[in-house]
């Protein structure tokens, strides 16, 4: 009987270690298993980060080479002084572009840049290709850039006043490319000075009317003298008279005053203000108006003092005295913005537009090519005013702008 007990007690015991091995097999099998879907896990979130930190970088590197390039077509350094397309980047660091491509701290990027038409203005699309820097990772964006149209509602005739016109010397104004000559929200008086006259294109002319599709090409017929009003005059237009000069600004312009000073000017010039990002030279008209060309240039004139500009000229790349006129191949129209009150002495020749915020007084032998807008009044006190109508002038405007990304355009993959 004891050993029938003791063989019992032997083979319980056995049963026991063997239950224990089995259970510690499953648990060493679900501790293994478990082990290696976790080095697994961790295994992929180190690919997913890795994946995602060299994504960042080609997008980094992508955008910055997108950046650059614009910032080339806009400071117009893509292009050689022959207008050869040379590049973006300055691979080399001599001062020149001379590549689409360049190596980055983290990558590289490579840029291609094809230019469009948008709106009779010129635009560019971008496309920029970012590679990590172990080049397992490429990111591509595209936009693209195009002309802020600075003046999107350009005036039809030579000479737009919201106050009165006031003209004692002599004055001539004309339009070979339509009937209007001066619009007016205020009285207008042309004087008593037999020089004092308005043109218009001549319906006698054989060419008439295509000869208006081209500044210069009709003839002309005198509308208006000292003694007669023409129907080319447009005088007390009430509803131009109740707007403010800001108000006059904007339907020419587009956008406010202090908006439009903001987004579409190349040069600010702020004589009694500190140095801004736009000024230039020493912030006074001789130096940063007098001679611009395909710029727009806004002059802050400093409260209680009126802008004197004693002659120069403004909108062509030579200079222009006398009754001498820019050759067509060398006129560079300038938009030019005068908030305050301006007074023109001596023989200054603008091309392109010229908007006055106040009171304009001509005292001197003043001429003006495209067109010329007062918000306020404008007088003639002595010498000679001649105001001549050219769209040419008026449609290079979209050389005188500023660039931004066109809304909807972007788009990285």
């Amino acid at each position: 009987m004891k050993n029938i007990n003791n063989n019992y007690s032997n083979l319980r015991k056995k049963q026991q270690g063997m239950a224990v091995l089995v259970v510690s097999i499953i648990l060493l099998i679900l501790i293994t298993l478990i082990s290696l879907y976790l080095a697994r896990s961790v295994l992929v979130e180190q690919k997913l980060v890795s994946n995602d930190f060299r994504a960042r970088q080609a997008f980094e590197n992508a955008e910055a080479g997108l950046a650059t390039a614009m910032q080339s077509v806009a400071k117009k350094t893509y292009w050689d002084d022959e207008d050869n397309i040379i590049g973006v980047f300055d691979t080399n660091s001599d001062g020149s572009n001379d590549s689409m491509s360049t190596t980055l701290d983290k990558g590289s990027v490579t840029v291609n840049i094809t230019p469009i038409v948008i709106n009779d203005l010129d635009a560019y699309i971008f496309n920029a290709v970012g590679v990590s820097d172990d080049g397992t990772a490429t990111r591509s964006i595209t936009a693209n850039m195009q002309a802020l149209d600075p003046l999107p509602f350009a005036p039809d005739n030579p000479l737009s006043t919201r106050g009165n016109l006031d003209i004692n010397g002599s004055a001539t104004v004309h339009n070979t490319e339509g009937h209007s000559t001066i619009w007016s929200g205020g009285d207008i008086d042309i004087g008593s000075n037999n020089s004092t006259a308005t043109y218009i294109a001549n319906p006698a002319d054989a060419g008439y009317p295509s000869c208006m599709d081209t500044p210069g090409l009709c003839a002309t017929v005198q509308t208006s003298n000292k003694e007669t009003v023409g129907l080319d005059i447009l005088e007390h237009d009430s509803d131009l008279m109740r707007l403010s000069p800001a108000e006059m600004f904007e339907n020419f312009f587009g956008t406010s005053p202090e908006h439009y000073r903001e987004t579409r000017t190349n040069v600010i010039v702020s004589p009694d203000a500190p140095a801004e990002a736009k000024e230039c030279g020493a912030n006074t008209y001789v130096s940063c108006v007098e001679g611009a060309t395909e710029q727009v240039v806004w002059y802050d004139v400093p409260a209680g003092t009126t802008l004197q500009v004693n002659g120069g000229t403004v909108g062509c790349e030579a200079s222009v005295t006398g009754g001498n006129v820019c050759a067509e191949a060398d006129e560079a129209p300038t938009i030019l913005i005068i908030d305050g009150d301006v007074e023109f002495k001596g023989g200054p020749h603008f091309y392109g537009v010229v908007f006055i915020m106040g009171t304009a007084t001509a005292s001197g032998n003043v001429t003006f090519h495209g067109a010329v807008i007062s918000g306020g009044d404008l007088n003639s006190t002595s010498g000679s005013l001649d105001i001549h109508y050219n769209s040419r002038l008026l449609e290079s405007r979209q050389y005188n702008n500023q660039q931004a990304v066109a809304a909807g355009s972007w788009k990285d993959f």
